[in-house]
């Protein structure tokens, strides 16, 4: 299956962030495998089942040990919760076509976070 990201480890837990989270918080881990090629302004988008999350929770951060700008291949992320146990993850290509395989092997890290507002 083209284009995988594989959810390596979801860790639930109540962690307080400054009063803002003081709801549950999620630390997910993920590897990309098998990318396909992302054609220039054109966007890739990968789920990631999350037991749990629900619209309304924030994605606080998002991080990949991948260059995601490089000269040739330039490429913006964007993830959020998009549905009741989802987390969507965004690649849009920028400049030119996202180069296939690319991202494989690279470790993506998220946190999610259900405000306390």
């Amino acid at each position: 299956m083209a284009n995988t990201l594989t959810l390596n480890s979801a860790v639930q837990g109540r962690e307080q962030f400054g009063g803002a989270f003081g709801g549950q918080m999620w630390k997910l881990t993920a590897t990309w495998a098998d990318q396909d090629a992302i054609a220039a302004n054109d966007t890739a988008t990968v789920t990631l089942a999350v037991p749990g999350v629900s619209l309304g929770d924030v994605v606080v951060a998002h991080s990949i040990n991948v260059d995601l700008s490089d000269g040739t291949d330039q490429a913006t992320m964007l993830c959020a919760v998009t549905a009741a146990n989802v987390v969507s993850v965004y690649i849009q290509a920028d400049k030119g076509e996202f180069a296939a395989d690319a991202l494989n092997a690279g470790v993506m890290k998220i946190l999610v976070a259900s405000p306390s507002w």
